[in-house]
């Protein structure tokens, strides 16, 4: 592969891991802002209720074109790690399930850049529920229903226990070139990917016990959770932490941007170090 391709590659990388540090630290931003101040939702905001936010201030439309691009470009970057392997990930059966993983999120991915689009047609009115509940709705509805939700919800806790076990193994940093000097920068990676994978295990649970009552209206996504732990004892500072968690995320994905690992080679093997989600 010629170094040219290399460079696109690397700079569809980096300008899709910016787009999603953006989109982390406006959702976080908005949790904030929304825990001290009074009026504002108290349940969490979703990437397309984050989007309508933003449209709503002064250069907004323009900021929701550069994150709805650099959105596609992350996830064709996700793309192009899964189906040319970038990562060296291998054909063996872990490798597969690695590269699956990674179209997985591309597509994920993908859903949200669209929406940012959509938000700026008006085409979403964000109504009518959220991806996970209306998930659930469709799988209750189906032969087997409960089964398939319950492995969905299972699959998603896995998920979750992957992601904390990532963060706070230190697995992360295997695909970055981090300087030593930043400690500060590593707890808060470390805990942030860790809460994020605990978010992610609830929603798998959530979607357990949907199945298990036999009623979508218990199937909770990302937005409705934070909602959820509003409402504990405890519950505005479990909110916070939920929100710091997010937005530590999104410093994640920034630290990326500056510090993955490229080895740029211009015979015919190219490595970039992006093993993200």
């Amino acid at each position: 592969m010629s170094s040219h391709i290399a460079n696109i590659f690397e700079f569809i990388a980096r300008a899709g891991l910016l787009a999603r540090a953006v989109v982390y630290g406006l959702i976080a931003a908005l949790l904030l802002a929304a825990a001290i101040m009074p009026g504002l939702s108290e349940n969490g905001y979703s990437p397309t209720e984050s989007f309508q936010k933003l449209e709503t201030e002064t250069g907004g439309q323009i900021a929701l074109v550069l994150i709805g691009l650099g959105l596609m470009m992350y996830a064709l970057w996700r793309y192009i790690q899964g189906i040319l392997d970038t990562s060296d990930e291998g054909n063996d059966a872990k490798g597969y399930v690695a590269r699956v993983g990674m179209l997985s999120s591309g597509t994920s991915y993908l859903l949200v850049g669209i929406g940012a689009f959509s938000v700026l047609m008006g085409q979403n009115s964000g109504s009518g529920g959220g991806t996970t509940e209306k998930f659930a709705e469709f799988a209750l509805g189906q032969a087997f229903g409960t089964i398939l939700l319950g492995i969905a919800g299972l699959g998603i806790i896995v998920i979750g226990g992957i992601q904390i076990w990532r963060g706070l193994s230190g697995k992360w940093e295997e695909s970055l070139d981090l300087p030593s000097d930043k400690q500060n920068v590593r707890r808060a990676i470390t805990l942030a990917i860790a809460g994020r994978g605990l978010l992610i295990g609830l929603v798998g649970a959530f979607l357990m016990w949907a199945a298990f009552v036999g009623s979508a209206d218990q199937a909770k996504g990302l937005s409705s959770i934070l909602g959820w732990l509003r409402d504990q004892p405890y519950g505005l500072y479990l909110y916070v932490a939920a929100a710091l968690a997010i937005g530590g995320y999104g410093l994640y994905s920034l630290v990326e941007t500056r510090y993955m690992k490229v080895d740029l080679n211009t015979g015919d093997a190219m490595t970039l170090s992006g093993k993200v989600t």
